[in-house]
């Protein structure tokens, strides 16, 4: 798991912040998961499969934020998966990490009537792992997609299958093989932000301008309370959606008896860095345009005077392929 990777997970971790990206966006804004029923789970996930002749092969995994939602008892799983790039396999990706989740339930199960020698278990419940009467959870995963570009590749399983296929067996395939979407958050092109009710509502707003630094840095002097004390575990993820390699300059100061960061100005500086960068692109472009001007009149002027290709790229010091290249624009 890379930094960045680690700086998206423990943000999002917040059970707040959690909690909220599952409202806004699969419960459509209404507060219905709090974050007081929700449970931290092992992420990391494992099953162990056997074929006829008993060679086991042990299937292992990391999912980067899971939790259980607990409503009296326990309601649902909800998972996180965190995207810097597009990954063309998601939902095979995403199906995999359900998969195992729902094993991961039913191997619970098994190990409860394990430890409980009373509770005796037949040949089928044995081979299942589970009572016919036990029921497990549904798991609903999240992909947070927080890269530069927007997603576009598949959000189906479907959209992975030849499209001939599709078209020529549509009904075959969804009378027997069931699709699987992905519940994709792509973080710079949210549309409904009010929806959110955490500092995930300032964050996804500033994302829509992180290509724009004039309109971000607006944004930013909009919302100057909220970037003005930001913890450390929000300054890291800001690093993230941003994309910046640099490493934004922090003011630490108290508020509210804690530690917080001002990123105002280091996130102006930011766009002040790339308002110079911008400048200084321009003047090398500036006169690199001036010196091939200046190279055309003097080939105009040679070729008046009825000078071949290879004389000019001589007298001018210039090679025959760039000579070629300016003949282009006589």
């Amino acid at each position: 798991m890379g930094k960045g990777n680690t700086a998206m997970r423990r943000w999002l971790s917040d059970k707040d912040r959690f909690a909220d990206l599952f409202n806004a966006t699969i419960f459509e804004g209404n507060n219905v998961v709090q974050a007081k029923d929700l449970e931290v789970l092992d992420s990391e996930m494992d099953l162990l499969l056997t074929d006829k002749l008993e060679k086991a092969k042990e299937v292992n995994r990391y999912r980067d934020i899971v939790m259980l939602w607990k409503k009296g008892m326990a309601f649902a799983v909800l998972g996180c998966e965190n995207q810097a790039k597009m990954h063309h396999a998601m939902p095979v990706r995403n199906m995999a990490y359900d998969g195992l989740n729902y094993a991961e339930q039913i191997k619970q199960h098994k190990k409860s009537y394990e430890k409980n020698s009373k509770e005796k278990m037949s040949s089928d419940e044995f081979l299942s792992g589970l009572r016919r009467e036990d029921k497990i959870y549904p798991v609903i995963t999240i992909v947070f997609y927080y890269g530069k570009d927007i997603w576009n590749t598949n959000r189906s399983l479907y959209e992975m299958f030849p499209q001939e296929i599709l078209k020529e067996k549509k009904n075959l395939l969804e009378k027997f093989v069931p699709n699987y979407w992905i519940n994709l958050v792509d973080a710079g092109n949210v549309e409904d932000i009010p929806r959110f009710r955490t500092d995930l509502q300032e964050i996804l707003g500033m994302l829509k301008y992180r290509k724009n630094k004039a309109e971000l840095v607006k944004y930013i002097r909009e919302k100057e309370a909220y970037f003005r004390n930001i913890d450390e575990e929000t300054y890291y993820a800001i690093r993230e959606f941003l994309h910046s390699e640099k490493i934004l300059k922090r003011e630490v100061r108290k508020h509210m008896g804690k530690e917080k960061i001002d990123m105002c100005q280091a996130l102006e500086e930011l766009y002040n860095d790339g308002v110079n960068e911008g400048i200084s692109q321009g003047i090398s472009q500036g006169i690199m345009l001036g010196e091939e001007n200046h190279l055309l009149k003097q080939m105009k002027a040679k070729i008046s005077k009825g000078m071949k290709l290879e004389e000019i790229a001589e007298v001018l010091e210039e090679s025959i392929e760039t000579i070629t290249e300016l003949m282009k624009k006589i």
